[in-house]
């Protein structure tokens, strides 16, 4: 069975039970405690924490995942994979462990014909947690597997969490023979190769604080029970594939193997497909390259871009790794665009989005493998320097501070330092590491810590719980009543503030928007017959929940108090200006440069946005002014920004565009704006594009590599700018007595005959040092058979005195010459220039020049017969020539 009918199955298999079929999300996860998606619950779990109600109580889906925790062992197993897509089904409070239990053992053993997945019901081992007996039992009497074939495990293998704060519970896992070949028989327990697991279904039970593995029995981890039982399925399409193909690995399934093909085409290695002892390292780094490139290309597409820090750093890693291998298996040629091209062709009829994003992909993986290279160059000198200083020590582990400086200073990673230090028979100090990236953190953390204390996740679920729903009618609304249904001050619950305390209101009622989407929260006051609360943002912290932050600025306010909000109207009109504009600048820029040019990032504020989007080289002038000239003509026409509620499915069919990271229930908002734009969004938007007013770039330029940023002003803004700019051109010409047209020109002429002065004026100090050199000649000492040429040059910058230095070392032939000037800035610049002969000899101008530099509180460096040094005071430079020309007579007669 190919993977794609493995999907279609899987998913249609429940969505005849009344599941409905919900499509991945990013891997990117809207909870801030996970780095990725690491799991098919993960978009879940505010349903199983009772955060949020969902909309469907069943629900199916194929979720894209990515984990790291086991990448070392990619391509050396036949089975662990950093990403990978996960089948699975979910009960958020309704049916539990015999529906669960029941339905997976149907679904596995319905002949593939018939809409199942056709495994053999006589090879299906299951495994439970040691003390879930209704689990054992419903195996048992569900399914009539043997008792024999139900065996039990303890918390390690069989109680699951996302390895955060969340959801957990025991579960029970299905295991398939795959016969004595691949190991001794007596199940999971025994051996796991032979065994291997298909699918798991979480028992979802309780909720931990992450603070450890948790256990049923005895563990501070587990914070207590979830509002209503639920299910959390996972079964690994790879690992599914791998069974149902009858392949080997993986590595060997249809929608696998083209990667292996082609990156064993591009090393032109042998490729035997073998695994354990005896099997060739070239093997484990094919299957590197394949794996960590499909990772690759799902992670761009979702968003994610190359960075030293959080999900971009597990990217770089990705590539580093892949390429890495590469260059162990001998190929210096780049890899990544073929490797991205192939990943494209082999997975965009399962996922669309690889090839719309095709160009980003491709151009984001070229250019990281590029900029490796160049740190692989460098870091493989510096690392290979270190490594040779540590075994002259004789010792066998490699220095901490070494493996950090290549990581900090070089990005050169310290997973690839470890395992080239392995390689030469070195172990590197992981927790010395460690330290030095800690005492990081802490001074990162330091840099910005901030003294308010902010309440908890727990505290904001309370809040939720108090208020039981907030209903928003900004939409429709800038004021309304409404009631205080909870306080918050100094990060936890409160019935009352007064003036000047700073709180968090949760209103029951509120046309406050709060921050999402890249629109910034609504401001405004909230006020009661008792007091008067100044809101300076909105957020929603947790699902369900918004939150006015602000100030007591009047008499006081407590729980239940009835209140008026009404939110700062001119701000949000303006706000509202900005993010229309957003989707308007959203479709022309993606016409003008690619599709990839996705917006991957925004804030909208008042009078003023900013937007974020990928793309490899800058917007040049002229582009910017056709890009706000198109803008401003869409702007012009004046279409009505249609609002409509549909659900997610019906919006996807229509073309809407989702952004990268947004979370998006069953039912969403699409804004469409004429033919060109059709985005789902929360946020608020004017009637027509002409009440945006106008539209002006104030800045393009890059924040990170291959990410672009463009700021812009819209409406009253924008003209007030524009005219400010006018002024100030007006102001020029006048100052040139040219029309402003002519502006430029005049300018450019004008700085053309300011840089000949400059060159005319450093040939004229160039050639006044350089006729210094008869008389220092003649002052020259004779030590034996070289001579000593010293002396203090005024007005020479480091390249005249350079130039003079060489001139004379080049006229002596034989000999040292040392020279030295103060700066205009004070400070002491010295230079020296020794002949080959002594170079030869052993004579080195940084040594002689060293005493000198100490003087004036410096230190010497450059090659053997020219060195160079700059110190704090030029009042010593005398000293400090006589200094070094002292250092070159005693080297001379020694």
């Amino acid at each position: 069975m190919r993977s794609q009918q493995i999907r279609t199955n899987f998913t249609e298999f429940f969505k005849a039970r009344d599941h409905r079929v919900r499509p991945s999300a990013s891997l990117i996860p809207q909870d801030p405690t996970l780095l990725l998606t690491v799991a098919g619950m993960v978009p879940f779990k505010p349903y199983f924490l009772g955060e949020a109600t969902p909309e469907h109580k069943r629900v199916t889906s194929v979720q894209k995942v990515a984990r790291t925790n086991d990448i070392e062992n990619v391509g050396r197993t036949t089975r662990h994979l950093t990403f990978f897509e996960m089948l699975g089904n979910f009960s958020f409070g309704d049916y539990f462990k015999r529906e669960a239990i029941a339905w997976a053992w149907e679904l596995s053993t319905t002949p593939a014909d018939k809409g199942g997945l056709g495994f053999d019901p006589d090879r299906i081992w299951a495994t439970v947690y040691e003390d879930d007996d209704e689990a054992f039992g419903f195996w048992r009497d569900e399914t009539g597997i043997p008792e024999r074939r139900i065996q039990r495990r303890d918390a390690k293998d069989n109680f699951w969490s996302t390895g955060g704060s969340g959801p957990c519970g025991p579960c029970t896992e299905i295991f398939y023979d795959r016969g004595p070949e691949h190991g001794p028989d007596g199940g999971p327990i025994v051996d796991e190769s032979r065994f291997l697991e298909f699918w798991n279904l979480v028992l979802m039970q309780f909720e931990t604080d992450g603070s450890g593995n948790p256990e049923l029995k005895g563990s501070d981890a587990i914070v207590g029970p979830l509002p209503a039982p639920s299910i959390d399925t996972g079964a690994g399409l790879e690992r599914v594939a791998m069974l149902l193909q009858d392949v080997p690995t993986v590595f060997d399934t249809d929608e696998f193997k083209p990667m292996v093909d082609l990156a064993v085409d591009l090393t032109g290695v042998d490729y035997t497909g073998q695994f354990g002892e005896g099997s060739p390292e070239s093997d484990t780094w094919i299957r590197v390259i394949a794996e960590h490139a499909r990772a690759t290309a799902f992670l761009i597409s979702d968003g994610v871009l190359p960075s030293n820090e959080g999900r971009g750093y597990v990217l770089r890693r990705l590539v580093r790794r892949a390429v890495n291998s590469a260059r162990k298996l001998g190929t210096e040629a780049s890899i990544m665009t073929p490797m991205m091209e192939q990943v494209i062709e082999t997975m965009s009829p399962s996922w669309p989005d690889l090839k719309t994003q095709a160009q980003l992909i491709t151009k984001i993986a070229q250019a990281e493998e590029d900029t490796f290279s160049k740190t692989l160059s460098t870091g493989l000198v510096k690392l290979g320097d270190a490594m040779e200083a540590t075994k002259e020590r004789g010792s066998t582990t490699l220095d901490a501070e070494t493996a950090f400086t290549l990581h900090d200073t070089y990005g050169f990673p310290v997973d690839l330092t470890i395992e080239i230090a392995e390689e030469q028979g070195l172990t590197l100090d992981r927790d010395a590491f460690a330290e030095h990236m800690e005492a990081q953190r802490h001074r990162a953390r330091a840099a910005t810590k901030s003294g308010r204390e902010a309440a908890t996740t727990d505290v904001y679920k309370r809040a939720a719980g108090a208020v039981e729903g907030v209903d928003f009618t900004g939409y429709d609304h800038v004021e309304g009543d409404s009631w205080i249904a909870a306080l918050i001050a100094d990060g936890d619950l409160v019935q009352r503030a007064e003036e000047g305390d700073e709180v968090e209101v949760v209103l029951k009622r509120t046309p406050f928007y709060a921050e999402g989407g890249g629109q910034l929260g609504d401001h405004g006051v909230i006020a009661s017959d008792l007091g008067r609360i100044e809101v300076l943002d909105t957020v929603s912290p947790t699902e369900g929940l918004i939150v006015h932050r602000g100030r007591v600025v009047a008499g006081e306010v407590a729980v239940d108090n009835d209140v008026h909000a009404a939110i700062d109207r001119a701000r949000r009109a303006s706000i509202a200006r900005g993010h229309t504009a957003t989707h308007i600048l959203h479709a022309t820029i993606k016409e003008m440069v690619g599709d990839h040019a996705a917006q991957a990032g925004s804030a909208i504020d008042q009078g003023h946005f900013r937007f974020d989007f990928p793309h490899f080289e800058a917007i040049s002038r002229g582009q910017l002014t056709e890009l706000e000239e198109l803008v401003n003509q869409r702007i012009a026409a004046d279409p009505t920004v249609m609002v409509r509620e549909m659900s997610q499915e019906e919006a996807r069919k229509r073309g809407a565009t989702a952004l990268f990271g947004e979370k998006y229930g069953d039912s969403v908002r699409v804004v469409t704006i004429d033919d060109y734009s059709m985005e789902l969004c929360g946020g608020t938007h004017v009637g027509h594009t002409s009440e945006v007013g106008l539209f002006t770039v104030i800045n393009e330029g890059s924040i990170a590599n291959n990410v672009r940023r463009i700021e812009a002003l819209t409406g009253p803004d924008a003209f007030t700018h524009l005219s400010k700019e006018r002024l100030i051109a007006d102001q020029v010409a006048r100052m040139l007595k040219v029309p402003s047209a002519e502006v430029p020109g005049r300018v450019e002429d004008l700085l053309g005959r300011v840089r000949d002065a400059e060159k005319a004026l450093a040939k004229a100090r160039a050639d006044a040092v350089l006729g210094q050199a008869d008389a220092l000649l003649e002052r020259a000492e004779v030590v034996g058979d070289h001579r000593i040429v010293t002396g203090v040059v005024q007005g020479a910058d480091h390249d005249a005195l350079r130039q003079l230095a060489l001139d004379l070392r080049n006229r002596i032939r034989h000999g040292v010459v040392i020279l030295g000037t103060a700066k205009e800035d004070g400070k002491a610049q010295l230079l020296a220039a020794v002949s080959s002969d002594l170079v030869e000899a052993g004579h080195n101008a940084a040594d002689i020049l060293r005493p000198g530099a100490k003087v004036v509180g410096g230190g010497a460096g450059g090659k053997g017969d020219v060195a160079q040094a700059g110190g704090k005071d030029g009042t010593k430079i005398v000293a400090a020539v006589s200094t070094s020309a002292d250092e070159a007579r005693d080297r001379l007669r020694g």
